[in-house]
């Protein structure tokens, strides 16, 4: 609204104008010019009461106004068509519309904008009037009073989204701005300006919060609305190209940049944009290379033109220190090297000295003195000052120079630029101290760690006496490797963990230590390299999904304004990537363990200090039992020795096959290879994964809390966990309790596989049920008990019986049935050939039975009827079985291609009656036996659909009357739905 002319209409969504506005209805701060406040002298409330009595802004009294001129039309036709019949003459009815004037040619764009109606103005015109006196809450009342009666005027909208942002509403002003954007879904300017506003507002917004995601969405469907209006807007095209790298997504981000620069390819802010997204994305090759072509096509261009300013910019060094680092991505030292000394001669101004780009693997145009420029062909002493040659380069561009000369291998030209990079001047370094670094990486590679020292000094001095920078992790690389050459192993580890402590997701640091551990004797140190590895290959795996933090091309230091800042803390509720130190001596490994084991005791007493009030309901204390349970449970897991080694991996994530993880790219070779020498060298034998890890002696505690309480331990915090929702994370924790060697005696193999089943129940995860079932079934008891435990986890599950139909759980019981069958017919023979072997030879009636409610479920009633036939032979007089036997011969019956439905049916009610017989027969049901049988016919009678013969039998069950908790049935009482159902077949 910034610039709102009150003597032109404004464009509104649903075409509304608010053409008679009075200057009182313009918000102060939005308009430019005075505003009267005299209200009497702008408006004549007389004539506007008698507009707004003759003019409605109910839908119904227009409706109804529409009806009247209609009916005025036909009435004023048929006058016309009689008078035109008197007279002789034929009847041309007018056409609509045009009262024979010449219909006017329709204009192109938007249409004009309509009036709003008097009462709405009034009302906006009341609401500017107490936004002006700053009474807020008035003002809210009079614009959600607007928007009920009609909710698309867009002053009304944009008048609230200010009231809100003076309120410090920013959350309802932006959906304020977003509805008045939805009015004028055709502005791209206002779609823009909203996006815009919502990005603002995230500087009060905390990072990963979901309030800061949902600004993210807002800002970009804002966005998108605007691109969609308007493909070729790059303001919008690049905002959301930056909403997409905040939400980190950086390959998406880097496809929306290339976009962008389809419209505008010489715009450095968009190229620029690119190059600080391309390392980001999973495939750094890639991304570099996208990035340095769209750098060197501007190069181009800009050389072409003969200038150095492009769209938004000019081009700096800072731009070819960029552009220097996609080279070192892509390990093309060569071309570094010739792109660094092209660029930087244009930068100081000597391109047409091109003839220097002959000398591609000689650097003599970069030195300080004209003693070995002389003897190139074509040179001119004195045609450019000295401050265009070697004296021009800036520091940090001689020392990339020279990395690439040591790259290469070109020791000459290297010690010829690392003789000008003396770490004696330190004002040369002081605004480019990142590039000591570099030296020191490089210097260190060609196993010259004493001179690396040097630098690395020069580092510590710089960040020491300006406090603007900090030793970083690679500065700890650094000086670990240094330890290295000298022999100092143990000083070389504590670096390399202070730099994974520092940078979490650093990985020279983790494959530098795992080059030290790998070379160990003992096979503890190996299993370290190994995780390392498999740590540095899942963070590689893990770039460009915004969790990998990369350093970028370093620049220019800037000056200081102030004291310096202080260095930001770790925050203390983030566990550190702990890395047990092995080349320490062993009174410090045995402090450490002394540390951890006192940590373990504090948690355990606090778990136990708030246990009880947990119990009893208290959510204070049981999140307090949850955070030192799982602190207990991480520390016993991540003990190895209580794990067999491909367990061990597997809860920490580096598993053969984890997601992501199976294919390396080539970039990673050295890794991949490292990884696959270690795993072999550590793979057991076939058979001997659990001797492999037991101790001598097996400890009867750990952490002076013995192993019973530390199941007792694991299956609460499961058990806590399910009933919190978290029913996968429970499931690992009770796995983690199998995969231990420390619980592999009978009984509690069972308790754990007990607890799992619960949090299945609890659940509702049929699958993991099944599963359970199926250990108890194979593997503890086979046997009848198991089986009727499988039919009561899938019965008390309360989700569909998909997984108890599944395939392989019916072909599990299946093998399971010939299985038995296969057991009694080599007992008949056994038998036969001897006749003193006296054995009873029996089937399992229970797992007949469930195979055959197995077959019954999914529809297949003549081979359920085989197998309720087998139990039917085993236990005549079971009533389930009968009862089941009946209800798959009905429901055979009702089926479309059923030959012999009265047949069929004549069967079913055989076997119902027969068990409806045994358990009126039987003296020990009570009333809740009866009640069932009663209840069971007069549903299959239903089921028929003989509602008369049903009738009787519900009022039995109506009818039953005495004492009741006697039977197995309990105190369970079917009259409610009986009576339900009597009514319904009544």
């Amino acid at each position: 609204m910034d610039g709102m002319d009150i003597d032109q209409p404004s464009v509104l969504a649903g075409e509304h104008a608010a053409s008679n506005f009075s200057l009182s209805m313009i918000d102060p701060t939005l308009y430019d010019g005075p505003v009267s406040a005299d209200l009497d002298t702008q408006m004549d409330y007389d004539d506007e009461d008698e507009v707004a009595s003759n003019i409605s802004a109910d839908s119904d009294a227009l409706e109804l106004r529409a009806e009247v001129a209609r009916f005025d039309q036909q009435q004023e036709a048929f006058v016309a068509r009689q008078r035109a019949e008197a007279a002789g003459v034929p009847y041309q009815p007018p056409k609509a519309g045009t009262k024979g004037r010449k219909k006017p040619r329709k204009s192109l764009g938007p249409r004009k904008a309509a009036k709003l109606p008097p009462d709405i103005q009034f009302r906006l015109s009341l609401a500017n009037e107490a936004f002006q006196q700053k009474d807020y809450p008035k003002t809210v009342a009079n614009l959600s009073e607007i928007i009920r009666i009609n909710s698309e005027v867009f002053p009304a909208w944009a008048l609230l989204s200010t009231v809100h942002e003076t309120l410090g509403n920013r959350e309802q002003a932006v959906w304020c701005r977003i509805s008045a954007a939805h009015l004028t879904p055709r502005d791209v300017p206002q779609w823009i300006a909203t996006a815009e506003y919502a990005l603002e507002c995230l500087e009060e917004l905390e990072d990963g919060t979901p309030e800061k995601d949902e600004m993210l969405g807002r800002a970009y469907a804002c966005y998108t609305q605007a691109l969609e209006v308007d493909r070729s807007n790059i303001t919008a095209r690049m905002g959301r190209a930056d909403v997409i790298m905040m939400q980190g997504n950086a390959s998406k981000a880097l496809a929306e940049y290339q976009k962008a620069l389809g419209y505008k390819p010489w715009n450095i802010r968009t190229v620029r944009n690119i190059a600080d997204v391309a390392l980001d994305v999973k495939d750094r090759r890639k991304g570099a290379d996208i990035a340095r072509g769209a750098y060197r096509r501007l190069v181009d261009y800009l050389q072409a033109e003969g200038t150095y300013g492009a769209e938004e910019g000019r081009f700096e060094w800072s731009d070819l220190r960029i552009y220097l680092e996609f080279f070192t991505t892509l390990e093309q030292w060569q071309e570094g090297a010739q792109e660094l000394k092209e660029i930087s001669r244009w930068l100081l101004g000597r391109r047409e000295e091109g003839y220097w780009d002959q000398w591609a693997d000689d650097d003599r145009e970069w030195d300080i003195n004209d003693d070995r420029r002389v003897e190139v062909p074509g040179f001119e002493v004195a045609r450019f000052p000295q401050e265009t040659y070697g004296q021009g380069l800036p520091v940090d561009l001689r020392a990339k120079l020279y990395v690439f000369r040591s790259k290469m291998g070109l020791e000459y030209e290297a010690n010829q630029h690392l003789q000008l990079l003396d770490p004696t001047r330190e004002d040369d370094f002081m605004d480019f101290p990142d590039c000591l670094k570099d030296i020191a990486v490089a210097l260190l590679d060609r196993g010259r760690a004493e001179e690396a020292i040097r630098y690395l000094d020069l580092f510590k001095q710089i960040a020491i006496e300006t406090g603007e920078i900090t030793l970083d992790a690679d500065y700890s690389v650094c000086q670990g490797r240094v330890h290295i050459s000298r022999g100092e192993k143990a000083a070389a580890e504590e670096c390399f963990i202070a730099a994974i402590e520092e940078d979490e997701d650093h990985i020279e640091a983790r494959v530098q230590l795992a080059n030290m551990y790998e070379g160990e004797e003992m096979q503890e140190g190996r299993e370290e390299a190994f995780l390392l590895i498999r740590q540095a290959m899942n963070l590689d795996a893990r770039r460009g999904d915004g969790t990998v933090r990369r350093r970028g091309p370093y620049g220019p230091r800037k000056p200081r304004d102030g004291p310096p800042r202080p260095r930001k803390p770790r925050d203390p509720n983030k566990k550190s990537s702990y890395v047990p130190r092995r080349l320490i001596n062993a009174e410090k490994r045995r402090q450490q363990e002394l540390e951890m084991t006192a940590e373990a005791a504090k948690n355990f007493q606090r778990l136990q200090a708030v246990q009880d009030s947990a119990l009893a309901g208290d959510e204070q204390a049981k999140n307090d039992w949850m955070k030192m349970a799982k602190a207990l449970v991480d520390d016993f897991r991540g003990y190895k020795q209580f794990y067999p080694w491909d367990k061990y991996i597997k809860f920490l994530g580096y598993g053969p096959h984890v997601q992501g993880q199976a294919a390396v790219p080539a970039r990673n070779m050295k890794l991949a290879a490292m990884e696959e020498r270690l795993r072999l060298n550590l793979a057991p034998a076939e058979g001997q994964e659990h001797t492999m890890r037991l101790p001598i002696k097996f400890p009867s505690d750990h952490r002076g809390i013995s192993f019973d309480t530390w199941l007792d331990i694991f299956l609460n915090y499961a058990f806590t966990l399910v009933r919190s929702g978290q029913h996968r994370e429970a499931y690992l924790v009770c796995h983690a309790a199998r995969d231990s060697i420390v619980w592999t005696a009978t009984e509690t193999t069972f308790l754990i596989h007990v607890a799992w089943a619960s949090c299945a129940v609890y659940a509702g995860d049929e699958e993991t049920c099944v599963a359970i079932a199926r250990y108890f079934m194979r593997d503890y008891m086979p046997g009848t008990d198991s089986y009727r435990m499988f039919s009561a986890m899938c019965r008390v599950c309360q989700t569909p019986v998909s997984w108890y139909t599944s395939g392989p759980a019916q072909k599990f019981i299946l093998r399971q049935v010939k299985t038995m069958d296969n057991i009694v017919m080599r007992r008949a023979a056994e038998s036969n050939a001897n006749t003193q072997d006296t054995s009873p030879i029996a089937l399992d009636v229970a797992l007949l039975t469930i195979y055959g409610h197995i077959l019954f479920t999914t529809t297949s009633y003549t081979y359920a009827l085989s197998y309720f036939a087998r139990a039917s032979s085993l236990d005549p007089s079971n009533p389930l079985i009968n009862l089941s036997t009946g209800l798959a011969y009905v429901h055979y019956a009702l089926k479309r291609q059923a030959t012999n439905r009265q047949y069929l049916l004549m069967q079913g009610f055989a076997f119902l009656f027969r068990y409806y017989h045994d358990r009126i027969a039987d003296e020990k049901g009570g009333v809740a036996q009866r009640q069932e049988a009663h209840f069971n016919i007069a549903r299959a009678y239903s089921l028929v659909g003989l509602g008369n013969l049903a009738v009787e039998y519900y009022r039995k069950v109506l009818g039953e009357e005495g004492e009741r908790g006697q039977g197995w049935m309990g105190d369970e009482d079917l009259k409610v739905e009986a009576a339900f159902n009597n009514l319904d077949v009544t």
